[in-house]
């Protein structure tokens, strides 16, 4: 059995990693081969980021970058939220997530590789009592990524008037939803997101994430899987340790070990 995940009997072999670098499709999860007509039980492996690979028919989830536990975030990046590893025994680190800081409305999230250098920064910004929250990525040398319900950016010609249709259905959703009563789960929202007028990727809630654009670097979109959509994002292998958030990756806990 893999570290990190757990494997179902069959007699089907492991689904072969693929490379990260330029995954289009990906989920996070442990399903490796999904259940289906011809799979009456799904076949789990380790906890992955897992490119949808393959007909429907014949659907896999090829592993591309294995997601470290608290305990394995803590080890190769003391303070980080989130943890990616290229190699399925959580050894080499691919990078880290560090925790935003608690006393902010907008969560800012950096991301770094394993040495520690800035690849990028993922931001959640906060709603407001009838609107959602949205989201914004920010990679050096590439404007800035804006992810919203709203079909097309913010910013370009003609798109006023969809931005106001999206609000305004968004409205209706939230009150259909409230009406439902809080034990009916709401379905994981659509996200699109654009760089000005370029599509870089959808999103299905955090579920579900399909990148479009190619200079998008990869671990960015890995960061806000890790992170969710929810109304509260997960806060990972630093969420019980607020002063963590305070310091910067590498290094985050005073006193605390550099990453390899």
């Amino acid at each position: 059995m893999t570290r990190g995940g757990t494997t179902s009997p069959n007699p089907e072999p492991p689904v072969e990693q693929v490379g990260w670098a330029d995954a289009d499709r990906f989920v996070v999860g442990w399903v490796e081969r999904p259940r289906g007509s011809r799979r009456p039980q799904a076949v789990l492996g380790a906890h992955a980021v897992r490119v949808l690979r393959g007909p429907l028919a014949e659907r896999v989830h090829a592993p591309c970058a294995y997601v470290g536990e608290p305990e394995d975030t803590r080890r190769a990046a003391p303070g980080a939220a989130f943890t990616l590893f290229e190699d399925p025994g959580l050894q080499r680190l691919l990078c880290a997530v560090a925790a935003p800081d608690p006393e902010g409305r907008d969560l800012l999230y950096a991301v770094r590789d394993a040495a520690g250098e800035l690849i990028g920064t993922v931001r959640r910004v906060a709603g407001g009592p009838l609107t959602p929250h949205t989201w914004r990525i920010d990679q050096p040398g590439h404007p800035e990524v804006t992810g919203t319900g709203k079909v097309g950016s913010l910013n370009g010609p003609g798109r006023k008037l969809g931005a106001s249709a999206g609000i305004a259905v968004d409205l209706v959703t939230r009150a259909l939803t409230a009406q439902d009563g809080a034990k009916k789960q709401k379905k994981p929202r659509t996200l699109h997101w654009y760089a000005g007028e370029e599509k870089v990727m959808d999103s299905e809630g955090s579920d579900t994430v399909a990148v479009r654009a190619t200079w998008l670097d990869r671990r960015l979109a890995f960061a806000f899987a890790l992170i969710g959509d929810g109304q509260k994002p997960a806060r990972g292998a630093a969420g019980g340790c607020p002063v963590a958030a305070r310091h910067r990756y590498p290094g985050a806990v005073p006193g605390g070990s550099t990453p390899p």
